[in-house]
């Protein structure tokens, strides 16, 4: 059997997401979105969990949410709560303690890649968005900078465009661009074909 055809149908999926930077606050081994003071680096089982919920605690906090852990269970097994549990408290607390929301220190400024855009404040890169396809065409914030449309495409062929959180580096969603009607979605509006 031949898995060429559903390994290039799959890697888009894999590789659309936006990885988080922060330099700020980085000891050995810490993760790269950094750790709140006077935390120390995770070096338990289950470093993917643990990142994971960093992420969600990051985002939370930079949401003003309540420090809930619990409403992302079901997104990791069950056996690994506890090192979520850990990076989602660390990432909850670095986003309260260092003022890490998507508009603190300034506005963000896209840079279009091959494959990719850029969000930099202040010189310094913040999160790296890998889009659905290489060719980057357009880009667009929303929400006051939290978020940022993404509208990419291959050599041929239809455009995809992506909503990304630019507090945490998370795909939110993603449409194709024939399929944008009528102002619908509303966050992709005039992205359309």
């Amino acid at each position: 059997m031949n898995l060429r055809p559903l390994i290039l149908l799959a890697l888009p999926l894999v590789l659309s997401h936006c990885t988080p930077i922060d330099d700020g606050g980085m000891t050995s081994g810490s993760t790269a979105t950094g750790l709140p003071p006077g935390h120390q680096p995770y070096k338990g089982p289950h470093r993917g969990t643990y990142d994971l919920g960093m992420q969600q605690g990051k985002a939370d906090g930079a949401g003003d949410k309540s420090r809930q852990p619990s409403r992302h269970y079901g997104t990791f097994p069950a056996t690994q709560t506890e090192a979520f549990n850990r990076g989602y408290q660390a990432g909850y607390t670095l986003a309260k303690q260092t003022g890490t929301g998507p508009v603190a220190g300034g506005a963000l400024t896209p840079v279009k890649g091959v494959g990719n855009v850029a969000l930099r404040r202040s010189g310094q890169t913040v999160a790296v968005c890998q889009t659905a396809m290489p060719k980057v065409e357009t880009v667009r914030f929303i929400d006051g900078q939290r978020k940022i449309v993404v509208k990419s495409r291959g050599n041929h062929g239809p455009a995809t465009v992506q909503l990304f959180n630019c507090a945490t580096g998370l795909e939110e969603a993603r449409v194709m661009a024939y399929e944008i009607r009528n102002g619908q979605p509303a966050w992709a509006s005039g992205m359309g074909e």
